[in-house]
């Protein structure tokens, strides 16, 4: 599938969200990570790929090293209502948050 380099219509926050379903979604959600996005693997249990593709932002330079940090920060992103119009049985495609040093993190969806 090629990349797209043009703004996405579809990756929209919300406008209202429902206080049940963001309760929901703070017990349910967790992160897993993804090994493009690791240099050092930490307690995610990832295996870093040997050649890492050059366009992806990686956890370690944002100070995220521990699955638990990332977790945090979904959560947080969800507590902000920071979550995108799209789903996926029931869960938001994208979650955003902003790390404590004013970083940016976007979180999309995994099966």
């Amino acid at each position: 599938m090629k990349r797209r380099n043009d703004y996405n219509p579809k990756r929209r926050i919300r406008e209202s969200v429902d206080a049940v379903f963001i309760s929901k979604l703070i017990e349910s959600v967790r992160y897993d990570g993804n090994p493009e996005h690791k240099r050092n693997p930490g307690d995610f249990g990832l295996t870093p790929p040997r050649q890492p593709k050059p366009d992806k932002t990686l956890c370690d330079n944002v100070n995220i090293a521990s699955r638990s940090e990332a977790e945090r920060l979904l959560k947080v992103g969800v507590k902000n209502k920071l979550i995108s119009v799209r789903e996926r049985s029931g869960f938001p495609q994208n979650i955003w948050a902003v790390t404590d040093g004013g970083h940016p993190l976007e979180a999309q969806l995994e099966n």
